[in-house]
């Protein structure tokens, strides 16, 4: 009898939050973390830094999206256009002083790349939130 009670209140709650949901509508506007919706898009904005300056690149170099309001961080494919393949990543990154090759990642297969590499703020070891050895904690990402 409990559990038969149990459903009924499980179904009623679930049709009251579909029926109170019918008012809302999705905020499709980009919000930066802070909550504060983003409507500036430009250069000034959000400045290149790095080699990406240094290569005099555009927003639409690594962007594929027709307007800015629709740019999105999610850009492995944009990523691997200049820097080839994780293979040559890893080739590439071998001998840089530490056990693992960290863009050979025996726990991501694709981690995307701006988890780490940021190009509009300063970027970040996610080694180092698990990893402790000093060999990790000493590389700097770029």
């Amino acid at each position: 009898m409990r559990g038969i009670k149990f459903i009924i209140l499980l179904v009623l709650g679930f049709v009251s939050a579909l029926n109170a949901g019918e008012g809302l509508k999705v905020d499709k506007r980009l919000h930066a973390s802070n909550g504060v919706v983003i409507n500036d898009f430009s250069a000034d904005k959000f400045p290149l830094s790095g080699v990406h300056k240094k290569l005099n690149l555009t927003c639409n170099d690594c962007h594929k999206e027709s307007e800015p309001a629709q740019y999105s961080s999610a850009m492995l494919s944009s990523c691997l256009n200049c820097h080839n393949s994780y293979a040559a990543l890893a080739s590439a990154t071998g001998a840089l002083g530490h056990n693992d090759n960290i863009h050979a990642s025996p726990h991501y297969a694709a981690l995307a790349c701006d988890n780490c590499h940021r190009s509009h703020r300063k970027s970040e070891n996610m080694c180092v939130r698990c990893h402790t050895q000093d060999s990790l904690k000493s590389l700097i990402v770029k």
